[in-house]
């Protein structure tokens, strides 16, 4: 995979976390705020900002190679991309569940939720060590998903 098809899919993964996280906060009846920090493809370059200022950017040309596990990635993109879908269609037939199929839609939601979790994580761990820089505090899905292990 050349680089620059890295920058591409690390910033169409960040994209979809900031869905799996507005969608979870949904869920629990919060309303998102938008993060301080964010990370988003700019060109050939990754550029991570903190409340709108660039504090970070990765070019193409800068990228960790040794560091990118394609296989592993390929692994966590189909697996995530699965239980994206589940955790979307159960989203979606909760609202118009019974009192005993709400609930274990719930429970269903919960326990897929908490293997995006551990694959998102685990994928922006993947993206962090290619980059060689830390990723902003929300891609870590505490709020949604609790502290780290």
């Amino acid at each position: 995979m050349d680089p620059l098809s890295i920058i591409t899919v690390i910033s169409a993964g960040l994209k979809m976390i900031d869905q799996f996280r507005e969608l979870a906060l949904r869920l629990r009846g919060q309303a998102p705020t938008p993060p301080k920090g964010t990370a988003e493809q700019k060109g050939t370059a990754l550029e991570v900002k903190y409340e709108d200022r660039v504090v970070h950017k990765v070019d193409a040309s800068d990228l960790n190679l040794g560091e990118w596990d394609r296989v592993r990635y390929d692994a966590l993109r189909q697996r995530l991309r699965t239980n994206w879908n589940i955790y979307n269609d159960l989203f979606a037939s909760e609202a118009g569940a019974e009192a005993g199929e709400g609930a274990r839609i719930r429970a269903d939601l919960h326990r897929v939720e908490e293997t995006l979790c551990n694959d998102f994580r685990e994928m922006v761990r993947l993206y962090e060590r290619a980059l060689g820089t830390s990723l902003p505090d929300h891609y870590q899905l505490r709020e949604v998903c609790g502290p780290t292990a």
